[in-house]
């Protein structure tokens, strides 16, 4: 890839880990209730069975949180949400992601979302929903669990990839709502050749890119 090809890559994929964490950040608002019963699940595996209070007692905290999902949002996605998160956006995670949370691997994941997903004008419509894809969905919208921004797969050799961190060095790169993410090089590098700052509904988050 020529460089204007690589900074197209790097805005892609910086555009789609934003998405991802105003998501998250935007889910953590609506379930800030649900995250104070989050002490009491985690340490007895209950809660007291009053009123208005929801009883854990068979299940664990990560079962209910997962109930309480709205996975409707999956039920009719906008195209370019899709193609850059669910298509796109598999290149997000490690290879060993789908292992560790689906025992599958990335084309397995891939297919089974494309065979429950039809295009539909201008989006994408699901047409057989099950418990794995809303896992598979919900996992791959919300995890941090980032790949390098760049690998082995776009640039051959750690010289190189090292070479484009500097050139991303300072780049600002502007999201549809007006907020900036500003890459860098950390001033003491160590593993890390380049990170990030986001500004999901305003607040700063800095993680590493490369």
């Amino acid at each position: 890839m020529n460089a204007d090809e690589i900074v197209a890559l790097v805005r892609r994929r910086i555009e789609s880990r934003y998405r991802r964490l105003l998501f998250v950040h935007k889910e953590l608002e609506r379930l800030n209730a649900l995250a104070k019963l989050e002490p009491a699940a985690k340490k007895t595996g209950t809660v007291e069975k009053t009123p208005g209070v929801l009883d854990l007692s068979n299940r664990s905290f990560e079962d209910f949180v997962f109930s309480r999902i709205n996975f409707s949002i999956y039920k009719k996605i906008d195209t370019e949400e899709f193609l850059l998160l669910f298509c796109e956006g598999l290149s997000d995670y490690e290879d060993a992601f789908y292992m560790k949370f689906f025992s599958m691997n990335r084309e397995e994941v891939r297919k089974v979302i494309n065979a429950s997903y039809v295009k539909a004008g201008p989006v994408y419509l699901c047409k057989k929903s099950s418990h794995l894809l809303l896992s598979i969905m919900q996992t791959v919208h919300t995890s941090l669990e980032f790949a390098p921004l760049l690998g082995s797969g776009d640039i051959a050799g750690r010289d190189q990839i090292k070479a484009v961190a500097g050139v991303l060095d300072g780049l600002v790169i502007r999201h549809d709502d007006g907020m900036e993410t500003n890459l860098f090089i950390p001033e003491a590098e160590k593993k890390a050749l380049l990170c990030g700052t986001f500004h999901p509904l305003g607040k700063a988050c800095t993680i590493t890119l490369i």
